[in-house]
Formats: C-alpha cells, structure tokens, sequence
C-alpha cells in the first residue's frame, strides 16, 4: 500500500466521516471503498451506482466462496 498526503475540503472530509461511521469503516477504509466506486463509474458511465455496488459485492461472495454455480439443466 502506498501513502500520499492529499488535501480536501471540508465538505468531503466530513461525507466520508459520515460514510465511514455509516459502513463500520475507518476513514481510510471509505476513501478507497469511495474512490474505488468513483473509478467504476468514470470508466462504465452505463452503470447505476447501485449495479457498482452490487458487482463489488458479489465479487467478495465469490472471492469468500459463499456462491456457488447453478445448475442450468435443472431449473
């Protein structure tokens, strides 16, 4: 992990303070989740935050193996 000193306004220090106590995450922990999203978004502008949201969530599922595959001959 790399550490750079940045400067913000106000406003987004006290957002993300807000954010981070929201999702249980320290201050660092909701910049990258943040900036991560933001990333996502600037590069698949035909995405939702939410469908964002969902595919970083289902990654996780996946990468914690709590997914499994589905059967497509038994539906």
């Amino acid at each position: 992990m790399v550490r750079k000193t940045i400067v913000m306004n106000e406003d987004i220090v006290r957002d993300l303070n807000i954010l981070a106590k929201k999702e249980q995450r320290d201050f660092s922990g909701a910049l990258r989740y943040v900036l991560r999203i933001g990333l996502l978004a600037v590069e698949n502008p035909e995405l939702t935050v939410q469908e964002i949201k969902d595919i970083i969530e289902a990654r996780v599922d996946v990468e914690m193996g709590n997914v499994s595959e589905v059967d497509l001959n038994s539906i």
